[in-house]
């Protein structure tokens, strides 16, 4: 199920996302111009049966008649960045099992993996590096029955740093090179792209929780322009590009006073709040607290990737 690699226009694709408090429906529609987000819907939990809003989500928008998407949670997967083995393709995930064997807390036969390419140039004098999924097959299965039981058609799935790499596809200075940060409710997520490739992902321990309980923000801000400084000095050392000038801050579900102002005066970046409403098609009202809700399950939708190893 997990897939990174190959490209190719699509004509739709549906992303179900969970969280704690319901379900996330986005489809996006790619035609001329703009992705089109045709449908959107966040219903909660009816209780603790999530399987019966499943179900009834996958009818009142037909999902067993579409392709569709789903994200992992992040602690179902590790994202590890490792050097190349030297071995055809067809020995790469056997190759690549052996070497991260002793990297993630859990048993290698108990892992599903897949692969996707650093970009860029390589670097002389260093082993070509990549990434690996190591996800938990017991999760893979959980989520493939649970989608299988609901009647949705369940044909690919992803992680949060993919969906935020399509995320940031979306914006004119991925051209040149972009760097996204995300905040969720326990955590946020630094990603470096371009031209649609993910070249750095970084999670950070500041999320939106802290940002709104804690009294002292001007330490957890500085939290974060600490992490985006690292990010940015491992790409400028690590890769021959130009340096990253953009800083865009996905949509929040409400303002956090400072935090803006703060970024622009730490650091030697140009900061944008993204504001997706100008970037895709949207036929659905979408306030900003459900844009950072399903942020993850929008992102998995614009994906464009078909599946390959």
């Amino acid at each position: 199920m997990l897939s990174f690699l190959k490209k190719r226009a699509l004509s739709g694709l549906t992303a179900v996302g969970l969280h704690p408090e319901g379900a996330c429906v986005v489809r996006v529609e790619r035609a001329a111009g703009r992705p089109a987000i045709t449908r959107f819907e966040f219903r909660p939990w009816e209780g603790d049966d999530h399987g019966k809003t499943l179900m009834r989500l996958a009818a009142d928008h037909r999902l067993n008649r579409t392709r569709c998407t789903t994200v992992l949670d992040a602690n179902e997967y590790s994202l590890l960045l490792t050097e190349a083995p030297d071995v055809p393709t067809e020995e790469l995930r056997a190759a690549i099992r052996w070497r991260i064997k002793d990297l993630i807390d859990f048993h290698i036969n108990d892992a599903t993996l897949d692969v996707f390419d650093l970009p860029g140039e390589k670097t002389p004098g260093r082993a070509r590096s990549m990434y690996a999924v190591a996800a938990r097959s017991a999760a893979i299965q959980k989520r493939v029955d649970m989608m299988n039981a609901a009647g949705i058609n369940l044909d690919v799935i992803d992680i949060p740093e993919m969906a935020q790499r399509n995320l940031a596809a979306l914006l004119p200075e991925d051209a040149k090179g972009v760097m996204l940060l995300s905040l969720a409710p326990q955590g946020g997520l630094i990603t470096i792209t371009k031209q649609a490739e993910i070249y750095l992902s970084r999670g950070i321990d500041v999320g939106l929780d802290m940002l709104t309980q804690f009294g002292d923000t001007a330490s957890l801000f500085d939290r974060i322009v600490l992490e985006v400084q690292r990010s940015l000095d491992y790409y400028d050392s690590h890769f021959r590009q130009a340096p990253i000038t953009q800083l865009a801050i996905a949509p929040l579900p409400k303002e956090v006073p400072g935090l803006l102002e703060h970024l622009k005066a730490n650091l030697s970046l140009s900061v944008q709040m993204m504001d997706l409403t100008n970037l895709v098609e949207w036929e659905a009202e979408m306030n900003p607290a459900l844009q950072n809700l399903c942020l993850t399950t929008l992102g998995a939708a614009l994906r464009q990737e078909e599946k390959s190893l």
